[in-house]
């Protein structure tokens, strides 16, 4: 089959052809030979006509912000020409090095061809590398191109990146980050509940060595006993809520408020971890007011009986309490999943899904928002409905902490943009400030001024 190009030219070939042929000019015939003749020997040069592409080994593992590099072999058939390559990025992943397309000139001697580049992984989730689209061409057009998909893709897992918070070493110090009160005690009556595996250290009891974890581990070389290790009593929880309305979306798709108040979410998770404490984790949206519910449809005999526009939120919305390092797993896991506006629920209905879990606890609640006027009354009436479950004193303070993710700086893109996020920022600690008015502790949180150990480190006092 030949391309629409060499089609004309052989047309015009044999028009100059049937014109000698009919005036009896030899030069006419002879032009007309020329484009034919040349058509049917580049005929015989035929392009590669697949590609075949090696094994791209197990799945990726990587953290939000780490560079990964891609590097892609391919196996070319016998043929001439020129074969371009391209992989498709994801739109949230930035090209550090290299390039996702390339074009080899395919002779008889080369055999195979590597795409390699570099990218910067900036979101968390799930994603596929590949296929890989490739395309061959004739050396001089005359077929037209070979058009392929190779059949491999490669999984890659971006975890979200974890804001450390590290630990005050200085002693002389007053801390006013606020804690469960029972979370401080540090020695327990260990109850039946399962906690993790450990190694042994000394003081444990070999009653509590596992023996049988022992025994496997040790299979492939001398390695220190493992013991079971069980919950204590006295342990309090620790309730995160985190808004994922789109309010959260201020900034780009390389770096926003909601990102970073994923970040922060975990920095936390795992500080009050380490510190014996059984953490939970709620998602809600602050301007629930202002979308749809999800329709729950009914389905008889292949039938709608129902269909309630006004259900409740989907699953996923929560996570039950607990502690160690596997319920840390458990919100990394579900975090990775967690985009803007994944939650239906106001603070209000986020907190009637968990009130079995708090009545007759004291438990310290985080919530993690962008506090503006639009979602303040929300937060003002969630607040309100929190304070009913913390026991206080008079003269203390609501168990609350509101973590305010401050997103306009990330959105400032051109000039001027920068004195209106300076306006906006100075409504913003107002808004604040009434939520201190309320008792509550107000953090605000600029993540390209402070870190989150920085923020944290503001909250404690010299003696």
């Amino acid at each position: 089959m030949f391309a629409s190009l060499p089609s004309k030219l052989a047309f015009s070939g044999l028009g100059f052809i049937l014109t000698g042929m009919i005036t009896g000019n030899m030069l006419l015939i002879s032009l007309g030979l020329i484009p034919i003749i040349f058509i049917l020997l580049s005929y015989y040069l035929n392009p590669p006509v697949k590609v075949t592409q090696a094994d791209l080994g197990e799945p990726l593992s990587v953290t939000v912000d780490d560079v990964v590099e891609i590097n892609r072999t391919f196996k070319l058939d016998p043929g001439i020409g020129l074969v371009t390559f391209g992989e498709q990025l994801p739109e949230s992943f930035e090209l550090i090095d290299g390039n996702n397309i390339k074009a080899v000139w395919k002779d008889r001697q080369t055999s195979e061809a590597n795409l390699r580049y570099r990218i910067k992984c900036t979101k968390r989730g799930y994603y596929t590398l590949g296929p890989v689209n490739w395309e061959s061409r004739h050396p001089v057009m005359v077929t037209p191109t070979i058009l392929g998909v190779t059949d491999l893709s490669q999984e890659l897992i971006v975890k979200p990146k974890v804001l450390k918070v590290k630990k005050i070493r200085q002693q002389k110090i007053l801390s006013r980050i606020p804690m469960p009160a029972e979370s401080r005690i540090k020695i327990g009556v260990p109850t039946t509940d399962f906690k993790e595996l450990r190694d042994y250290g000394f003081g444990d009891s070999f009653k509590q060595i596992n023996w049988k974890a022992t025994a496997r581990r040790s299979q492939s070389g001398f390695k220190p006993p493992v013991v079971n290790e069980y919950e204590k009593e006295g342990r309090r929880l620790v309730f995160f809520f985190l808004d994922t309305s789109r309010r959260l979306g201020l900034g780009t798709n390389l770096r926003n408020s909601f990102e970073y108040g994923v970040q922060a979410v975990l920095g936390l998770v795992e500080f009050y971890i380490a510190r014996q404490c059984m953490v939970g984790l709620v998602l809600f949206d602050s301007e629930a007011g202002r979308r749809p519910r999800y329709p729950v449809v009914t389905v008889t005999n292949g039938k709608i009986v129902s269909d309630d526009a006004t259900s409740s939120n989907p699953p996923e919305d929560f996570l039950f309490p607990e502690s160690g390092r596997m319920q840390q797993y458990r919100i990394h896991r579900m975090l990775l999943r967690t985009e803007i506006a994944s939650s239906l629920s106001s603070l209000v209905e986020a907190l009637a899904n968990i009130k079995g879990h708090i009545r007759g606890t004291n438990p310290l609640f985080v919530i993690v928002s962008s506090v503006h006027s639009g979602n303040l009354p929300q937060l003002t009436e969630g607040m309100k409905r929190v304070s009913m479950y913390a026991r206080r004193s008079r003269r203390q303070k609501p168990n609350i902490m509101v973590l305010n993710v401050s997103g306009y700086r990330l959105a400032v893109s051109k000039r001027g943009d920068k004195t209106a996020s300076q306006l906006l920022e100075f409504e913003e600690s107002e808004t604040l400030n009434m939520l201190r008015g309320m008792g509550v502790t107000a953090i605000n949180w600029n993540p390209l001024e402070q870190s989150i150990t920085q923020v944290i480190l503001s909250q404690v006092l010299k003696r």
